[in-house]
């Protein structure tokens, strides 16, 4: 067995020393109980972006209900980029999103300026 030199003995302590300060730090950095703004890394996620739904076309017969929303072709029960087709009439589509229901329609809704 060597013995370990002073020096050696040093650099041994200067190692550990560092990778408990070190490792301390980043733990404390990551903690996810401390509030916001106390220092540490910044969030970099963004919002959730809100759904967007383009109805493209309905088709209603006597025996099947479908419509193209978003490029993608659905009937009821299906699902388009996260909302359940909850029913397709010959004029709308009706969609639940996140618990609340959202109406599609093929007729623009369009605001005229009085004059």
């Amino acid at each position: 067995m060597t013995s370990l030199s002073l020096s050696n003995l040093k650099f041994l302590f200067l190692v550990l020393l560092s990778c408990i300060v070190f490792g301390t730090s980043s733990a404390y950095a990551n903690d996810p109980t401390r509030p916001p703004g106390m220092g540490g890394v910044v969030s970099t996620q963004e919002a959730p972006k809100k759904a967007s739904f383009t109805l493209q076309q309905i088709k209603v017969s006597a025996d099947s209900r479908s419509a193209v929303i978003n490029g993608q072709l659905v009937k009821e029960g299906d699902s388009v980029a996260g909302a359940k087709v909850v029913k397709i009439t010959s004029d709308k589509v009706v969609l639940k999103y996140r618990k609340k229901l959202r109406f599609l329609s093929l007729i623009n809704r369009t605001k005229h300026s009085e004059k």
